[in-house]
């Protein structure tokens, strides 16, 4: 038998986790349930509005940072496209492009 007591999870682990749940779009319900049954020790309703919190904070990004973030995966998905050739796919992502540089 082991005498090395259990490591807690971190707290940021269990928000990830959570954060996940909440965006595949299981019930409250379920969610509660999920962290009963994965960290029976946890305080359920602390862990699940910090990540609220932490899905709210995500509005609170800089709009070029954002702009940036789209063009990079738009150009990202561009060169899959072609890869591939999905042809149609890689016209929609230069429009795409084309409208972001109008913000």
């Amino acid at each position: 038998m082991s005498t090395e007591l259990a490591k807690p999870i971190p707290e940021a682990e269990q928000l990830r986790e959570i954060v996940k749940w909440v965006l595949a779009g299981h019930s409250e319900s379920d969610i509660v349930d999920a962290i009963e049954q994965k960290w029976p020790k946890a305080k359920t309703r602390p862990l699940i509005a910090k990540s609220i919190e932490r899905i709210a904070s995500a509005s609170e990004i800089d709009s070029n940072l954002l702009v940036g973030f789209c063009f990079e995966a738009t150009r990202d998905i561009y060169r899959k496209c072609l890869e591939c050739g999905d042809h149609q796919s890689a016209l929609r992502a230069i429009k795409q492009m084309h409208d972001f540089s109008k913000k």
